[in-house]
């Protein structure tokens, strides 16, 4: 089973209320798959502190890793004919940071007082939180004494949708539900990818309906939405789909051994939801077994998909995978080939 996170994480939903509502904690660490989220909250909190880009004296952007001497003097000093200072950290890598830096920041967290709010939002960076490292890890501890943790997911689909065709309408656009959600699959449900994928489309449209045929045209498959349709093409035995899809990512000048990572992902989604059917669990229970935090959507999915598979012809299928991946990392043989050698390979097994 999956590690959950090793901190106490706020929801986002909470975050929101909070925000809504007025009401500031004194720290902030947010970071998570979904970047757009990230700054986008670490915006809210700076605008629900009063903060101002062209006020210096109450408000405070940085960067990696700060000054200490600098930034204690700014934190700790009365705000200026204000109620609050905000000091807003950009992906600060805790293990950059040297042992007095992190003594001295820990320390400012933990007496920051109660005009000041400071926030880290990681944009940039991937935080491991079921085995953080231990600068990382005593960082965040910190944080969640005085302040809130916030891990920010990819969000459901439908959700994810609304908020596309809500952009479109503002635009003068409009998009059906069943557009909307199209459009969110083919991005992966990343709002960053959405937010420049709308402004493209409503571009190109002007007003009016934007259709599915202009999201078909104008919107290029996220590589995992890709091969994710690739392998269930080879699941439902159609291996010249399968060979097509690969043609169209290969058009896309995605570098083989992604292609591989992607596929090999996907299998092992497939052969843990085998697992989880034969456990007799809800996808969303085997979603959270495996660790699937706000991605329970690929469970469901993949439910569906090994319905009629068996466990053999998934470890099987795995099996091939690994053995390309390894010619890959090992021979001189032409990566593509060796991935068309897979996909026939997998086509041949009996299901």
């Amino acid at each position: 089973m999956a590690k959950a996170a090793t901190f106490s994480l706020v929801p986002e939903s909470t975050l929101n209320s909070e925000l809504k509502a007025g009401r500031l904690r004194r720290a902030y660490f947010l970071y998570g798959e979904e970047v757009y989220l990230t700054g986008l909250y670490a915006d809210k909190i700076v605008k629900t502190a009063g903060g101002d880009e062209a006020d210096g004296l109450n408000f405070l952007r940085l960067r990696g890793v700060p000054d200490m001497n600098s930034l204690s003097d700014f934190a700790e000093s009365m705000p200026f004919f204000a109620e609050h200072k905000c000091v807003k950290i950009t992906d600060l890598d805790p293990e950059e940071l040297d042992n007095d830096q992190l003594k001295s920041l820990i320390s400012l967290i933990e007496q920051l007082p109660d005009t000041t709010v400071l926030i880290i939002a990681q944009t940039g960076l991937e935080i491991d939180d079921r085995k953080p490292k231990a600068k990382t890890k005593k960082l965040i501890q910190a944080i969640e004494q005085c302040g809130a943790v916030c891990k920010m997911q990819f969000l459901p689909l439908e959700r994810t949708a609304a908020m596309a065709a809500k952009k479109a309408a503002r635009s003068g656009c409009t998009m059906s539900q069943e557009n909307a959600l199209h459009l969110a699959e083919l991005c992966g449900r990343s709002l960053t990818i959405i937010q420049n994928e709308v402004d493209k489309l409503c571009a190109y449209q002007q007003s009016g309906e934007i259709s599915g045929a202009d999201i078909d045209a104008l919107t290029p498959r996220q590589i995992d939405v890709s091969v994710y349709t690739l392998a269930d093409s080879l699941l439902s035995g159609k291996p010249g789909t399968a060979y097509r899809m690969l043609d169209d990512i290969f058009a896309q000048c995605v570098e083989p051994i992604i292609i591989m990572s992607a596929l090999s992902g996907a299998f092992v989604d497939y052969y843990r939801a085998k697992l989880g059917q034969q456990a007799r669990k809800t996808p969303v229970d085997a979603a959270k077994d495996f660790g699937y935090y706000g991605r329970a959507f690929v469970m469901t999915n993949a439910y569906r998909s090994v319905q009629r598979l068996s466990e053999r012809f998934l470890k099987d299928c795995i099996a091939v995978l690994f053995r390309t991946n390894k010619l890959m990392n090992s021979s001189k043989t032409d990566s593509r080939l060796l991935l068309e050698r897979a996909i026939a390979e997998i086509s041949a097994l009996p299901h």
